[in-house]
Parts: structure tokens; C-alpha cells; sequence
């Protein structure tokens, strides 16, 4: 579209201008023998927007053949327009006397006279904007990636002004976006969008924490229950059920227990780093099954002192057994008590009298061990021999008659000789081979002792090294004690402490299937210890996978007792307990710990996982349970505070005993009540 403006006037210049070129042509003709000539003056415009106009002007002059007064074109729509014909020789100079709105057009080669017909270019082009603005609450080290209308990718670092490089022409539109969010963090465009006509700035960016949550659920509770997640909000349970904590992204969640209710609590999963809801997290508690509520265990009678507690879980008859010393009727006298378990009740097998299974119902019967040959279940047991001297008793318990039958050598100790001391026995099932060793004097100092049952009356000694005096001993000359058996890689192993004349090691022998025995320590003469100067007591063993481990207590340079644990691949020893000189894996190394146990349990899953237990002082003695890893690393599983899963923290706890039974870590001990009486305490893990 094309419009022109002239002065009312304009007509008559522009006659008389049209005379005077008229009469220039003629001359010019005339001198050059041709007629007069006129072209035509155009513009072609291109890059106008729609809806925009431009105004152009031809220009004046004061010279011949010139145009008197501007001529306008008034231009809305890109195409080539006409100023009109002229003579030739007329002066032109044509300029933009009004740009359009938020465009510049801009004229090449616009000055000139005519000498043919002529077009002037005019390039109208858009006004071009930044699009800026700041990036806020962004966490130092962090970085976001922006774009504007999907493209033009601007990283950006740390809480910043930014502006991307390519502009935006006038009148079209601008979306910020974010593209990559920093890591932990949702940043949120503000004022992110428009039309443009001028410079972009106030953009904001703003990053703030994603919070997900932690949850999960609790299971096994009985009391009251305080969980807290890192020392903050608490969150209080009274029953079984499901909780939930608040955590901003790429922080880290520590779910612990800040109050403990009847039984311990263990927290799994309760560790880690936020960056998606977390919903894994499990409370599990010990649940105690010895149906003695407060203030009594499974004891006969809770008014009468019961200790040296020992479980076994029979697989075949799917029963936990526990035995343990309890005083009787003679005031002073301690007799062998016996309950198996079924999962639900407690029943007393050792003929729920007032005493227990002693052979002499008169004499003390102390430290009790159990084991079973596959079909029965067997019991051993240290009972004085009315001069102050200890016998090992054996007897197996008759499920018929549900009575117990003594089985070694009509009523004889299965002591090498009945007139010299011996206690601490323990028993080993191997492919139903019955093992029983204890520690035994033979005069001058304790020896270890190993005695083979025939599966029908008769006990034989396989420990002999030269001849009966002697048992498997690395001295026989010093004093040994505390044996254990285990069954490793097709052979029996035995482990002791034995005192070297300054200091008690740790030995461990392997059976040779001919009544010899192979030291297989790493020093025979020093044993595994961590320290060979120190004293180091109470082994106990297991084995997981492909490994031997086993545990003792041994005191550190602060004369501390520590508990140690070493695996054996078969050849070596290595420590798996961290290796350090001063600390194995007590709660609290500058407290005296002891009486380990190891226990190896599978769970439904057929994963099985290496357990310790242990006593350790707090105050009180309590009772520790920790988990291994399977490299160098225990997490305690008694609630992991410095109180362990003792009922009362703060009575007196005796030594643990413990068992798989039914894919659950089964844990016993003697715990004194309200009136200082120790009582069989028995619990369930929540794993």
C-alpha cells in the first residue's frame, strides 16, 4: 500500500518544476541529438512486519532538476513502490522520515540522479532484546542449565546475574526454563515469560531444597518408643505401625532411637543420603520370650539365684533348648535345669521338681552345654564330687519317657580321672558323632581334654599325645581352660586359652581322625593373639561361608578387655575386627568386655549373617550384639546405644549364651531383679 503527501501547493510547483525539466531535457537532447527522456524512481521494501508502516522521503533540493519539496511514500506491506517518472538528471535522496514501532529500516544507495529508471533498496529489520536476569538460593559449588523458548543453552553457577546471548526480536515471545536442575535442589523460574519490546531483566531463578520422605514401619513393640531422625524432629510410637520424617534432598538421614521401650529396638536402613523418597527404613525390636514379664525369666523358681546359661536349637525336632544352674531346695546347692521352646511355650524337661537333672541331687551342678547326635538331645555339666572336685556329667533326654538317661559308663564322669577336677564342658554335634571337651587336672596343671561317643554307652578319649595325663595342651605343664569344638572344612577344630607362663594365649588345634591333634595358630608358641604379652580368654567360634572365625576377650595396653575376632581361610589368620592395637569391636573400648559368643543365622532368605555377643561394662554389665559385615565392619543390632539389650540396665547381667532358632538370633542371660535375684532372661531378634 502506498500513500502520498503533498502541500496544496504542490500541484502548481510541481507543473512548473515538470516545465523547467522539460525544457533541462530539451537542452540536454538538443546537445546531444536525441530526445528528452524520464524514469521512474521506485523503493523496494522488504522485512516490514505485518502491521507496521514506514514513511519514506525523495528528498529536496536547491539545484536544477531536483524535486522542489519531499515527496512521502507512506508504506505498510513489503513490495516495490513508485515515487513517479522524472526526467533524467533529476536529483533523488531517499531516507526514512518515520521508522515503524520496534523496527529500523534502513536505505542502501539512496542518493543520486537519474540516468535510467531506478530502484532503491529499503531493509526494514526488527529491534533485537536481551533476555536477563539472577539466579538466587542456589548452594555454592552447584550449577543450573537454563534455556530460553527451549534452545540457547546458558549454564549457570552459583547465585549470579545471567543474560543469554541470543537476543529476542521485538514483539515476539521469551519462555526461561530450566533445563538441568543442580543436584539436591528444584530451581523455579519467576517472571519467566512475555512479549518482547525492551531489554529483559527481572527474570529471577529461584532454588530451593526437594524434600522427599523418609519412612518406613516398626514391628515387635512393646512400651513406648521415641524414633528421631538426626537429633531433630522425634516421632513417638506406642504400637506397631508406620512412621515418617521430612528430609531435604542431598541431606543425609541418621533414623535412630531416642527412647527405647520394653525391649530394644534396632533400626535397619536408617542411613544414608537423601534424593528420592526413602520408604526401606525398619524398627524391629527384641522381643523378650521367656514369658517373664518384669521381674522373672524362665527360672523354676524366681526367688532362688540362676546363671551360667546355655541354649541350643534342635533342627530336627524344631525346638530351642535352655539350660542353665539354678539354687534348689538345699539352700546353697545349684542344680542343671532344662526348658525346651517351641515358638509359643515354654515346657520344663528335667521333671519340674525342685531339682534339676543332677546325678547327685546334693552337690552343685554347674556350667552346662548341650548338643544333640541328630536324634537326641544330650547334656553335659561340671557337679561336684562332694570333695570340692568337678565331674563331667552326661546325659541324653529321652523324648518317650521324657526323662533323662546318664550316659557315660554306668554313672561314671566322663573325667580321663574321676579323682582330679574338671569343668567347663561343652558338646559337638558332627554328622552325628557326639565330641565332648572340658578342662581337666591332671595334678599339676589343667589340661584339654577330648572324649568320642559311641552313640550307645561308651565315651573314648581322642586326645591322646603319648599318654593319658595329657590332653591336647601346647604345654602340658601350664594351665589350660575355657575350651570350645567346632566343625569346620570336614575337621574338628578345638580353641582354648592356655597360659604360656607370663600371659594366657589363644591356641587352636585341628583334629587328625587318629587321637592327634595339628596346631593350626599362627604361632604355636604365642597363639593368635593380637598382643602375644597379654592375656586372652573365653574363645568361641563359628563359621560363615567358606571361613572360621572366632572371638575372645583379651586385654589391650590400658588393661582393658577387648573383644577380638580372627577368620581362618583354611592356611591364615587374618583380623577382622579392625586391627587395631587398642580397640577390637567393643561398644566401648575403655571398658572391660568378655564371654563372647558367635552365631551364625539364616534368615528366610537364605542369607546368612555372623552375630556377636558379649558382655560389656557400663555402669552395669550389659549384654552387646553386633553384626559382621563380611569383611572388617560390625554394626550393633541392641539398640546401639551404651546400654545393651538387658531388661534393666541397671542390674547385674551374667554371661550370654546364644542361637539360631528359626531364622532368629536367640540371645540368653542372667539379669538380677527388683530383689538382686539373677534370673534367665531369653530374647528373639527382630532379625
Amino acid at each position: 500500500m502506498l500513500y502520498i503527501k503533498k502541500q496544496t501547493t504542490k500541484f502548481a510547483i510541481l507543473s512548473a518544476l515538470l516545465v523547467a525539466l522539460t525544457g533541462c531535457a530539451a537542452t540536454e537532447d538538443s546537445s546531444s541529438g536525441s530526445g528528452s527522456s524520464s524514469y521512474v524512481l521506485k523503493v523496494s521494501v522488504s522485512g516490514l512486519q505485518q502491521g507496521k508502516n514506514v514513511v519514506l522521503s525523495s528528498g529536496q533540493s536547491t539545484a536544477t532538476n531536483v524535486f522542489t519539496e519531499n515527496e512521502a511514500l507512506g508504506i505498510t506491506t513489503d513490495g516495490t513502490y513508485s515515487f513517479g517518472s522524472f526526467t533524467s538528471g533529476t536529483s533523488y535522496n531517499i531516507t526514512v522520515r518515520q521508522q515503524p514501532v520496534s523496527q529500523t529500516c534502513t536505505v542502501t544507495s539512496g542518493e543520486g540522479s537519474l540516468s535510467d529508471n531506478t530502484t532503491i533498496a529499503v531493509a526494514c529489520s526488527s529491534e533485537s532484546y536481551t533476555i536477563s536476569g539472577t539466579v538466587v538460593g542456589m548452594l555454592s559449588g552447584q550449577s543450573v542449565t537454563l534455556q530460553n523458548n527451549s534452545e540457547d543453552n546458558l549454564t549457570v553457577s552459583d547465585n549470579t546475574s545471567f543474560s543469554f546471548t541470543t537476543k529476542v526480536a521485538s514483539g515476539l515471545t521469551y519462555v526461561v526454563t530450566v533445563k538441568t536442575q543442580p543436584t539436591g535442589q528444584t530451581c523455579t523460574p519467576n517472571l519467566n515469560s512475555g512479549v518482547v519490546s525492551d531489554n529483559v531483566s527481572d527474570v529471577s531463578i529461584i532454588c530451593s531444597y526437594a524434600v522427599y520422605t523418609v519412612s518406613g514401619s516398626v514391628s515387635g513393640l512393646s512400651g513406648t518408643l521415641v524414633l528421631q531422625n538426626n537429633y531433630g524432629s522425634d516421632q513417638t510410637l506406642t504400637s506397631d505401625g508406620s512412621f515418617s520424617f521430612r528430609v531435604a534432598s542431598s541431606a543425609k538421614y541418621n533414623v535412630r532411637v531416642k527412647t527405647q521401650p520394653n525391649g530394644k529396638c534396632v533400626v535397619s536402613n536408617g542411613n544414608g543420603t537423601v534424593s528420592a523418597d526413602v520408604d526401606n527404613v525398619s524398627v524391629g525390636c527384641w522381643v523378650l520370650v521367656d514369658g517373664g514379664g518384669s521381674s522373672t525369666g524362665v527360672n523354676k523358681n524366681s526367688t532362688y539365684r540362676a546363671d551360667n546359661v546355655s541354649l541350643h536349637a534342635f533342627d530336627n525336632n524344631s525346638k530351642l533348648y535352655v539350660s542353665w544352674s539354678e539354687i534348689s531346695q538345699y539352700g546353697s546347692i545349684s542344680q542343671i535345669r532344662v526348658k525346651s521352646y517351641d515358638n509359643s511355650t515354654w515346657s520344663t524337661i528335667d521333671g519340674d521338681s525342685n531339682n534339676g537333672i543332677n546325678l547327685i541331687k546334693s552337690r552343685n551342678a554347674t556350667n552346662p552345654s548341650m548338643s544333640d547326635n541328630g536324634t537326641h538331645l544330650f547334656a553335659v555339666w561340671s557337679e561336684d564330687n562332694g570333695a570340692g572336685k568337678g565331674l563331667i556329667r552326661a546325659a541324653v533326654f529321652d523324648n518317650t519317657t521324657l526323662s533323662w538317661d546318664f550316659q557315660n559308663n554306668n554313672f561314671q564322669a566322663l573325667n580321663n580321672s574321676t579323682s582330679r577336677s574338671a569343668n567347663n564342658p561343652q558338646l559337638l554335634n558332627d554328622n552325628s558323632s557326639l565330641y565332648a571337651i572340658w578342662s581337666e587336672n591332671n595334678g599339676t596343671a589343667n589340661q584339654i581334654r577330648v572324649k568320642l561317643f559311641d552313640n550307645s554307652t561308651s565315651w573314648n578319649l581322642v586326645d591322646k599325645i603319648g599318654d593319658n595325663t595329657t590332653g591336647i595342651n601346647k604345654d602340658t605343664s601350664k594351665n589350660a581352660i575355657n575350651p570350645k569344638l567346632l566343625n569346620f572344612n570336614s575337621g574338628i577344630y578345638a580353641a582354648w586359652s592356655e597360659d604360656n607362663g607370663s600371659a594366657s594365649q589363644i591356641h587352636v588345634a585341628r583334629y587328625n581322625n587318629s587321637s592327634s591333634w595339628t596346631f593350626v595358630d599362627d604361632n604355636s608358641s604365642t597363639g593368635i593373639n593380637k598382643a602375644p604379652g597379654k592375656n586372652a580368654t573365653y574363645p568361641t567360634m563359628a563359621v560363615l561361608s567358606t571361613k572360621l572365625y572366632l572371638a575372645w576377650s583379651e586385654t589391650n595396653a590400658d588393661n582393658r578387655t577387648q573383644i577380638r575376632v580372627k577368620s581362618y581361610n583354611g592356611s591364615s589368620w587374618s583380623f577382622v575386627d579392625g586391627d587395631n592395637a587398642t580397640k577390637g569391636i567393643n561398644k566401648d573400648y575403655t571398658q572391660n568386655a568378655s564371654y563372647p559368643q558367635l552365631v551364625k543365622v539364616t534368615d528366610n532368605s537364605s542369607n546368612s549373617k555372623l552375630y556377636a555377643v558379649w558382655l560389656e561394662v557400663n555402669g552395669n554389665t550389659q549384654v552387646r550384639v553386633a553384626e559382621f559385615d563380611g569383611t572388617s565392619t560390625w554394626s550393633f543390632k541392641d539398640g546401639d546405644s551404651f546400654d545393651g539389650l538387658n531388661l534393666n540396665t541397671a542390674k547385674i547381667t551374667g554371661k550370654p549364651s546364644a542361637a539360631a532358632y528359626l531364622n532368629k538370633l536367640i540371645v540368653a542371660w542372667s539379669e538380677t531383679n527388683s530383689l538382686g535375684v539373677p534370673q534367665i532372661r531369653v530374647a528373639k531378634s527382630p532379625f
